[in-house]
C-alpha cells in the first residue's frame, strides 16, 4: 500500500471519529437544552422552592378596597373573628387625628399564608400598614405532600447554598432552571379555600409537617420582601393557642400498642384520684416517647392536678407542637413568626405569649380557638396604639 493510501485511510479514520464525537456532542447539547426547556416550562419563577402554583384573582372590588386603605388586615379565621373588635382598634389608632383611620379586613376563613402572599402581589398599591394575624389554618388546604418530600429536600439544599441563593435574589428566573420540578398542587384565588386533600396522622405526616413549617417561613419572608419593596410597614400577631384543648391525634411514629395501653392505664389512675402515681409514670413515658402529643397532654393534666402549673404549661405547649391532628395553630408557627419578625425588625404583637403568660390564673379562651372578648378587645386597643406610632398619626 502506498503512503498516499495510508494517509487517506488515517484521515478517513480521524474524520469518522470526529464525526461521531460531533454527533454525540450535538445530542448531549440537545438533551441538556431539552431538560432546561422542560424545567422552565414546569417551574414557576420563585425565590423559594414552593411545591404549589397559584392562579386567578379574587374579586376586583376586594382588591381595590385593599389597595386604597390605610391599614390592611390579612390572615385566616383569626383575623376574620377579630373584625368585631375593629371599633376598638379604630378608636385607639385615630385618637390624634380628626378623621377615623381607614381599615380593610382582607382575611378569609381557611385562607393559608400561600393565598395571602399571592393576593398581596395582585394589589395595584400596597397600603401603608399591613397586619398579619393567622397561622391557625395552614393545613386546611394541602400544599405540601409526603410524595414531594425527597424533591423538596433536594430543592431546599439548592436554596440554602449561599452562592445560589444570591444568584436567585439577583435573577429570580434562574429558579426555573435550578429547582427540580414537583408534581405541583394548584390553587385558584377566584375560588374559596377547600380541604379536598387531607393527610392523616399516619406515615408521612411528620414529613408534611416539616415541609409546611419551612414553607410557612419562606412565605412569611416573602411578605417582608413585598412590604420593603413598596415601603409599607408590617405588624405580625402570634396566634394564641388554647393549651387546655386536648391534641387531636398522636403521630403514628410516636406510639405503638404498648404506649397506647400505658396511656390508658395512666388515664384510669388519674380518674381514680391517683395523680401522683400517674405523674411519675407519665414523666417516664414522655421521656421515652418525646413526640407523643397525648402522653404530654396527660402528663400536663397530672401535673396540674398537683399544682405544678409551670410543668403543666411546658408539657401542654409540647403537646400542641406535636399534635398530628393539625387542625389549628401550633407553637411552632408562632416561633417562626417570632423568628422572622426579629430577623427583619418587624413589630410583633406576641398575643400568644402575653395571653398564655396568665395560664392557670384565669379563663383565657371563649372556645377551642378564640380568646375571651375582654382580651381580644384589649389586644385590638393596644394594636391601635402601635399603629398610630408606626404611621405617625
Amino acid at each position: 500500500m502506498s503512503k498516499t493510501s495510508k494517509s487517506r485511510g488515517k484521515k478517513a479514520g480521524k474524520t469518522g471519529k470526529l464525526s461521531l464525537l460531533s454527533i454525540f456532542s450535538l445530542l448531549l447539547c440537545l438533551g441538556l437544552a431539552g431538560a432546561v426547556a422542560w424545567r422552565v416550562h414546569k417551574n414557576p419563577i420563585s425565590l423559594s422552592p414552593l411545591p404549589y402554583k397559584i392562579s386567578g384573582s379574587p374579586e376586583q372590588t376586594s382588591l381595590d378596597k385593599a389597595s386604597s386603605t390605610q391599614v390592611l388586615f390579612v390572615g385566616d379565621r383569626m383575623a376574620v373573628q377579630i373584625d368585631q373588635y375593629m371599633p376598638a382598634f379604630i378608636e385607639s389608632a385615630s385618637r390624634n387625628i380628626t378623621e377615623p383611620i381607614k381599615v380593610y379586613n382582607f382575611a378569609g376563613d381557611g385562607k393559608g399564608l400561600h393565598r395571602t402572599v399571592a393576593e398581596l402581589k395582585l394589589l395595584k398599591k400596597m397600603p401603608p400598614l399591613i397586619i398579619y394575624y393567622g397561622a391557625s389554618q395552614e393545613f386546611f388546604e394541602t400544599r405540601a405532600h409526603p410524595v414531594q418530600y425527597k424533591t423538596f429536600l433536594r430543592n431546599k439544599e439548592i436554596q440554602s447554598q449561599e452562592i445560589l441563593s444570591s444568584l436567585l435574589m439577583a435573577w429570580p428566573r434562574v429558579s426555573q432552571v435550578l429547582y427540580e420540578p414537583y408534581n405541583f398542587f394548584k390553587f385558584d384565588l377566584a375560588a374559596p379555600p377547600t380541604d379536598k386533600v387531607k393527610i392523616g396522622p399516619g406515615p408521612g405526616k411528620l414529613e408534611q409537617m416539616e415541609m409546611l413549617f419551612q414553607i410557612f417561613e419562606w412565605e412569611l419572608e416573602e411578605i417582608v420582601r413585598i412590604s420593603k419593596a413598596s415601603g409599607s410597614k408590617l405588624i405580625f400577631i402570634t396566634n394564641p393557642i388554647n393549651l387546655d384543648v386536648a391534641p387531636l391525634a398522636a403521630c403514628s411514629y410516636s406510639e405503638d400498642s404498648s404506649i397506647r395501653s400505658s396511656l390508658s392505664q395512666q388515664a384510669q389512675l388519674m380518674k381514680n384520684g391517683k395523680s401522683k402515681e400517674a405523674f411519675d409514670n407519665l414523666k417516664v413515658l414522655t421521656e421515652k416517647s418525646v413526640a407523643n402529643s397525648k402522653a404530654h397532654y396527660l402528663y400536663a393534666k397530672a401535673a396540674e392536678s398537683m399544682g405544678k402549673i409551670s410543668i403543666a404549661k411546658k408539657s401542654l405547649v409540647k403537646a400542641a407542637a406535636v399534635d398530628c391532628g393539625t387542625w389549628r395553630g401550633s407553637p411552632i408557627f408562632n416561633e417562626i413568626i417570632r423568628k422572622v419578625a426579629d430577623r427583619n425588625g418587624v413589630p410583633l404583637v406576641d398575643y400568644d405569649g402575653q395571653l398564655n403568660a396568665m395560664y392557670g390564673q384565669n379563663v383565657l379562651f371563649f372556645d377551642e380557638i378564640n380568646p375571651q372578648n375582654v382580651f381580644n378587645r384589649a389586644m385590638m386597643s393596644k394594636l391601635g396604639e402601635l399603629t398610630a406610632r408606626l404611621l405617625d398619626l
